[in-house]
């Protein structure tokens, strides 16, 4: 009786073995690692590392709800044929115990430059399971000895795919493509003129398919004329559209017979100072949306024709944003296809007049970048070229350190701090401080050696708040709301707060924690000086600076968005700038849409995002625009374009502020998901990150509040779940099973620590 029960424990043990293991060989046989990166570069076989030690990165598998990593090995090899084979002649790093890997330098045997290599990684999850190795990923190393001109500097260069066909790509950034779009209106007027409408307008080249018929004895080229256009009149180009909006015509000489044809646009001319133009060996592009052949008198068809948009690559199925509100819907989508239409140059370079770079344009890119796309090598070389090429406004200075902070939130990569940490540190102006503890550009404290200390070059360096300063439409303030200019100016010093917090978190990452602690008693300090030289106590109300009574909506939309309002006077300042309207040019209205959502104004943030004024999003799209403008209208900018990113931020904020999706830990390894509904009755949106997509929904329909939530593996987040203030008694379940461990929060029912998976939450109260 005693042997037979020992004979089932071993049988029974032996089969559990069996089981495990037949598991762990299933999901080694189905599950991989995916999104692989080697340095930050999603397709690094379509461009060139300038080092000899690059990172690499994927998405955990998960394999169950609140899954996450504990291990992986990485290999690498030279050849794919040695992967396939689990052979890796260059690096094998073992079974490494890391729950947290985001970015694995390479640590094997020395790679050489102008070569080609091979990576894949797999992992083990929470109970040990072996997932499948990943795919193969070719990485290409360029010159990795050679000097750059200044850290992270890209060039052009020739990659032979060593498929006998050679690339012109980038070093360290995703190269640009031309990305063919159909037409979605071909018609010919009376005329003989040929009318061809795009879905939307690209910084673009076209290829026109012509067939010319002609008697044998009259083949003669000919040269017509091709017009091109971002606003049309019916079915006509609009010849004269105002402002900075394109119209060009261009000569196109033809042959008898069918052939395809390319546009012949003059190069772009640099007149800005870090303007850029487009390398020798690419077709130059314009934005356009509209096409006109001039065809009168001949026999002439058009056969077919392609825009063709140059951009970095782009995964459209890697974001969405959708809502009970279409006019929200039309918002976002116009935001999400500048983002990326606006990447021609492979960088943040937007607007066809300038074809330049600034800090705070690029800020706002990066951000709408992030929340539409996978994709962070555009947003790293970017902020480093603004490190090192600053520009004229005082403010635009602190978005540089603005941007590295954002690079590391969303990559949770340590090495974007301590590379630039010593270069970024000057630009938080603390040179520019007066002995009244605030910063000052007018006060003599401006030298050559600031200005060399910060990277800028240039003249007139000079305090901005907003632009442009003068327009048509507002001969006196402009967009600033009539800003009165002093030596102390308090969206200047709004902005230093921000950079001192900033750079102490920074400075505590990278260890750094004795300045660190300098820094906080710097900006604690400048915390109460702030209110005693600029808050007005008797109206509730910011000034301009010091010596003005005039408080402009910016004196005081800065320092709510930076946390400069101390709680017990925020609902003052919140009801002044509630009177202001949209008193701020497209790049403010990202702070002020920010600021006012996370003071809990999403209701009245939301009426600004689908306004119908014509300082709205609604009047970009009513006058015909398809990239998001420079300006709100024509009137408030005299040269203003219809292809600028800087005023694309409801692509980062609805997902962000509506919907609630927000990083509280880099790498979004920790999330907060906060909806703020607004009167919406329900809206859903996916935000990629660099640890997997999160998907969230919420519903306010039949009753109860339901909210979706998926998320990656190796990702939590604290979820909040909208109630009123004064309700105490609800009910929660998540997947259908009561949750006793809530907790109210404010106007928030709050679970913490909800793992990786998918989730329904359904909150219920009496009064719903």
């Amino acid at each position: 009786m005693e042997q037979n029960i020992r004979m089932k424990k071993k049988y029974s043990c032996l089969l559990l073995v069996i089981v495990l293991s037949m598991v762990q060989v299933a999901v080694a046989d189905t599950v991989a690692p995916t999104g692989l990166m080697t340095n930050l570069l999603r397709e690094p076989e379509k461009s060139v590392i300038t080092t000899l030690t690059p990172t690499f990165s994927w998405m955990v598998p998960a394999l169950e709800s609140g899954d996450f990593q504990t291990a992986y090995q990485l290999l690498v090899a030279s050849s794919p044929e040695q992967l396939e084979a689990d052979n890796a002649d260059l690096w094998d790093s073992g079974k490494v115990g890391d729950g947290n890997a985001l970015h694995i330098p390479y640590a094997g045997n020395a790679l050489k430059s102008g070569a080609t290599y091979y990576w894949k990684v797999r992992v083990w999850n929470k109970d040990g399971q072996v997932s499948a190795y990943s795919e193969i990923q070719p990485f290409h190393i360029g010159d990795a000895l050679r000097k750059k001109e200044w850290p992270g500097e890209s060039r052009w260069v020739r990659l032979d795919t060593g498929q006998g066909k050679e690339i012109w790509t980038f070093e360290d950034r995703p190269p640009i493509q031309y990305h063919p779009a159909y037409p979605v209106q071909v018609s010919r007027k009376t005329n003989g003129t040929w009318f061809i409408a795009f879905e939307r307008a690209g910084f673009a080249n076209v290829a026109l398919t012509l067939n010319w018929k002609t008697a044998p004895d009259e083949r003669k080229d000919t040269t017509l004329t091709v017009r091109i256009g971002e606003k049309n009149a019916g079915d006509s180009i609009d010849r004269q559209p105002g402002g900075g909006v394109i119209y060009q015509e261009y000569p196109l000489t033809i042959k008898a017979g069918m052939h395809t044809y390319y546009l012949d646009i003059p190069r772009f001319k640099a007149h800005y100072p870090h303007s850029q133009v487009m390398p020798e060996h690419m077709m130059e592009v314009i934005p356009f949306r509209f096409v006109e052949v001039a065809g009168t008198g001949l026999d002439l068809s058009v056969v077919s024709a392609e825009q063709l948009s140059l951009h970095v690559p782009f995964d459209e199925y890697a974001s969405y944003f959708v809502s009970s509100d279409t006019l929200l819907n039309q918002v976002y989508d116009l935001c999400r296809y500048s983002i990326i239409a606006n990447t021609f140059n492979g960088d943040y370079a937007a607007s066809q007049r300038e074809r330049m770079m600034y800090e705070a344009d690029a800020y706002i890119h990066q951000l709408g970048h992030y929340a539409v796309d996978r994709e962070f090598a555009t947003a790293r070389y970017s902020l480093e070229n603004m490190i090192y090429h600053a520009t004229w406004p005082t403010e635009w200075i602190s978005h540089s350190i603005m941007m590295v902070w954002m690079d590391f939130l969303h990559t949770g990569d340590t090495s974007v701090i301590r590379k630039n940490y010593d270069d970024i540190r000057p630009k938080m102006m603390t040179a520019l401080t007066m002995p009244n503890g605030l910063i000052s550009t007018t006060t003599g404290l401006v030298t050559d050696e600031f200005q060399q200390s910060i990277f800028f070059n240039g003249e007139n360096f000079r305090d901005i708040v907003d632009w442009p300063q003068r327009s048509a439409a507002l001969p006196e303030g402009g967009e600033t709301d009539g800003y009165v200019f002093t030596d102390y100016n308090t969206v200047v010093n709004a902005f230093h707060y921000h950079t001192l917090k900033l750079m102490e978190n920074m400075a505590r990452i990278i260890g750094k924690n004795r300045e660190a602690d300098q820094l906080r008693k710097r900006h604690t300090r400048l915390f109460t000086i702030f209110q005693r030289q600029f808050f007005d106590a008797k109206r509730g109300v910011y000034t301009d600076g010091i010596g003005t009574d005039h408080a402009s909506l910016h004196a005081n939309l800065y320092p709510l968005v930076f946390g400069l309002v101390p709680d017990q006077e925020k609902q003052r300042v919140l009801d002044y700038i509630k009177t202001k309207g949209m008193a701020c040019s497209v790049y403010s209205a990202n702070y002020l849409l920010e600021g006012l959502f996370d003071a809990g104004e999403g209701e009245y943030a939301r009426s600004l995002l689908t306004s119908k004024s014509d300082r709205s999003w609604y009047n970009m799209l009513r006058v015909g625009a398809t990239m998001t403008t420079e300006a709100w209208d024509n009137k408030y900018k005299n040269n203003n374009g219809w292809s600028h990113a800087w005023s694309s931020s409801p692509a980062h904020i609805l997902p962000r502020k509506v919907v609630g999706i927000t990083p509280s830990a880099a790498g979004f390894r920790r999330v907060t998901i906060r909806p703020q509904p607004s009167g919406l009755a329900w809206a859903k949106a996916k935000l990629p990150t660099i640890s997997g997509p999160v998907e969230v929904g919420f519903d306010q329909q039949q009753g109860d509040f339901m909210l979706t939530v998926s998320l990656p593996a190796n990702v939590e987040a604290d979820v909040y779940l909208p109630i009123s203030a004064e309700t105490t008694d609800f009910t929660l379940s998540q997947n259908g099973m009561a949750r006793k461990d809530a907790k109210k929060v404010g106007n928030y029912v709050l679970l913490k620590n909800v793992g990786a998976g998918k989730h329904e939450f359904k909150l219920s109260t009496p009064s719903m």
